[in-house]
């Protein structure tokens, strides 16, 4: 257990005493017992509160140290000489560990803080936002999904918190306060570590200088990530890998037939996820699922999906937008074929460095080289029991 999540636990368990405390005085006076047990307990909490304010700040100052860090070792490949690390990576590729420059070599070891280049390099900045950029094109969740990065891959407390049933309520003069105090969590986003297939790339190639090899390259190992990542995302169980949405989503009380959907599970689907993300809400599915969906009808006699407008704007089911996910089940007994909710709640955390290793001779008869390429990642769902997506669950055969 990280010592953050102690302290925080240790204050919430101070509160506890002290709300316990106060219901049992409520509506009497404190007897004097209870008066010095009531201003120790406070204090115990002030004490407890500073605590986790200095190791929260404490944390802040080590990201702030580690992003600076990040940012004098990728200074050659910032604003300085972007060109230069451009060509010291090309010819990495062209002649791969042993044929890089003493100069070259330097950058690539100042860039990743490490000695020796066995481990691979890492890709110049413009390459990795061409590969982040076209990740997205390829599965839906990290489309839909909020990503950010991060500079290194430790584990990230991401804090949770429920609150969904205080409001603020009318109290008179010196009136004491009932308020429930809201329930806090958190969870944890790893950095689990993905590698592609081996992918060709022409000498030819990489030999014309007027090529564009961001362009090549994002490409290659965009699809490649993409395709492992988004069904991990997706449909990942969280053992040695991310946790998908399907686990993570919590299931709505329809209950569809194990072979098809009714206008009646997709409303009760909508109405089952809270106002607050239903707001910003969309689904996801699959193809196949869609064709399925684009033939219901509403009471009216219209169909619910209806198509984009001719300005570009993306066509809509129940006028909610919603994301093709081929990773998605299919509509299946047992299976969830449908999700509903505010997407922007799954985190994904991606690690900023990109890294690949050239493969000597593999692919020399085909005057290619082979590389594979190196990617960190992991996703959540922030949920503090308040269920911002919602999963359509079919039937058990038969039933």
């Amino acid at each position: 257990m990280g010592k953050l999540k102690e302290l925080r636990e240790a204050r919430a368990t101070v509160f506890a005493a002290i709300d316990e405390l106060r219901k049992a005085t409520d509506g009497r006076e404190m007897t004097a017992e209870e008066q010095q047990r009531w201003d120790t307990l406070l204090a115990d909490y002030d004490k407890a509160d500073r605590k986790v304010e200095q190791e929260e700040r404490f944390e802040e100052l080590e990201r702030r140290q580690a992003e600076q860090s990040y940012e004098r070792r990728h200074a050659a490949d910032g604003n300085a000489d972007p060109a230069e690390y451009r060509g010291a990576f090309v010819e990495y590729l062209l002649k791969g560990e042993n044929g890089v420059s003493a100069e070259n070599r330097r950058r690539f070891e100042e860039r990743a803080g490490i000695t020796g280049l066995a481990g691979g390099v890492l890709v110049p900045a413009t390459l990795a936002g061409s590969i982040e950029k076209a990740l997205k094109t390829y599965g839906g969740m990290l489309e839909a999904g909020s990503v950010f990065s991060t500079s290194t891959g430790g584990d990230l407390i991401m804090p949770t918190v429920n609150d969904t049933t205080s409001k603020a309520t009318v109290v008179a003069e010196y009136q004491k306060s009932t308020q429930k105090a809201p329930s806090f969590g958190s969870e944890t986003l790893k950095a689990y570590t993905y590698r592609t297939p081996i992918v060709p790339v022409s000498l030819e190639l990489l030999q014309d200088n007027s090529f564009d090899l961001e362009s090549l390259l994002s490409d290659l190992l965009a699809e490649s990530f993409g395709r492992g990542m988004n069904e991990d995302l997706t449909i990942g169980d969280g053992k040695g890998k991310p946790k998908g949405i399907i686990e993570w989503a919590t299931a709505s009380d329809a209950t569809p037939a194990a072979s098809a959907i009714k206008l009646d599970d997709l409303i009760d689907l909508i109405r089952s996820v809270d106002s607050a993300y239903a707001r910003n809400g969309r689904f996801m599915f699959n193809r196949n699922t869609l064709y399925s969906l684009v033939k219901i009808k509403d009471t009216t006699n219209r169909y619910i999906w209806q198509e984009g407008a001719k300005d570009g704007t993306p066509p809509t089911l129940f006028a909610k937008p919603y994301t093709l996910n081929d990773d998605m089940p299919d509509i299946a007994a047992g299976k969830a074929s449908v999700l509903f909710g505010d997407f922007s709640k799954f985190k994904i955390r991606m690690v900023k460095d990109f890294r690949v290793i050239r493969l000597n001779e593999l692919l020399a008869e085909y005057l290619s080289i082979g590389i594979f390429g190196f990617a960190r990642l992991d996703g959540l769902l922030l949920n503090a029991g308040t269920h911002p997506i919602k999963k359509l669950v079919h039937a058990a055969s038969g039933a």
